[in-house]
């Protein structure tokens, strides 16, 4: 017998907890498993009110850890979600989500959408000008010791920080250290938000002691991994869309970098995000604006 479709949504979260609250009823369905990670830093969690919010789906939580912008936790914990996912059953699809980001399509029509394009993947890849503007090579072909401390709470600890980075990779360039030189792939950027396939997800983890050894040293290693991976593999017949550029169609995901770092959404962008083409869209903040993720969540249970 035919194993029914569902898709997992693995979801990345680390404060802001309105906006994940609303992000998980709207995906909460019957056709849905939600893998949850929650960052260990954060101190306001509760576990008890999301599991009352889940009527439909199934809902997994992750053993939380720290999560560090910039930092190998962000690539350990994407794997933890895509092995907890993977172990639990073969979904047809896996969605990687923060937990500050929203659907903009209700699940029948992202549903519909994925059937109609059963089998591609959403990954995007930075073109030429990205990758030569963020220094890609320079992330990884030498060795950051401090990459979980760049953006620390801690003024001091950031400091201290960048200052022994500046200081390490200038030791580096002295030596002519290039890790670059031991690997095999071309190396690639992009966005690490993803929409993939089963044969996908398994490929990824099967290359986990690849990921490790190259990528665990590196800067940002979250936005090089995967593209470094598919990139001159099969899979890279299946992308949704095939161009490396600053369109992120390719994962389907709504992120304007013209605005802002990115840009977070505000009530006026209502009808572009609504009335756009993506899937989701990303980033959102109650801080700046509730009043849009409420507009998206009353429009999309209407």
């Amino acid at each position: 017998m035919q194993e029914v479709q569902k898709h997992a949504y693995l979801i990345m979260a680390h404060d802001d907890f309105y906006i994940l609250e609303k992000l998980l009823e709207l995906i909460d369905d019957k056709r849905n498993d939600i893998f949850l990670h929650v960052d260990k830093k954060s101190k306001s969690f509760d576990r008890e009110k999301i599991i009352k919010i889940i009527k439909n789906s199934n809902i997994y939580f992750i053993d939380r850890m720290e999560i560090n912008w910039g930092g190998f936790s962000q690539v350990k914990c994407e794997l933890k979600l895509l092995e907890t996912a993977t172990q639990n059953r073969n979904y047809t699809y896996y969605h990687l989500l923060s937990g500050i980001d929203m659907p903009l399509k209700t699940q029948n029509e992202i549903h519909k959408f994925m059937n109609e394009n059963l089998g591609k993947i959403f990954i995007h890849f930075a073109g030429e000008k990205i990758e030569k503007e963020h220094e890609i090579k320079e992330r990884i072909s030498r060795y950051y010791p401090m990459q979980e401390y760049m953006k620390h709470k801690n003024k001091i600890v950031r400091k201290i920080s960048m200052n022994l980075k500046n200081i390490i990779e200038k030791i580096q360039i002295k030596l002519k250290i290039d890790r670059t030189k031991k690997i095999d792939k071309a190396i690639k950027t992009g966005a690490n938000w993803f929409s993939i396939t089963d044969e996908c997800a398994k490929y990824i983890l099967e290359n986990k002691k690849y990921i490790y050894k190259h990528f665990k040293s590196s800067y940002c290693a979250d936005e090089l991994f995967i593209q470094t991976l598919i990139y001159n593999t099969k899979f890279m017949d299946k992308l949704y869309y095939n161009k490396m550029d600053d369109n992120y169609i390719s994962c389907m995901r709504k992120i304007d970098w013209t605005r802002g770092c990115p840009y977070i959404y505000k009530s006026e962008d209502f009808d572009e995000l609504i009335h756009s083409n993506y899937i989701f869209a990303r980033k959102f903040s109650t801080d700046v604006d509730k009043k849009i993720v409420d507009l998206i969540y009353e429009y999309l249970k209407k």
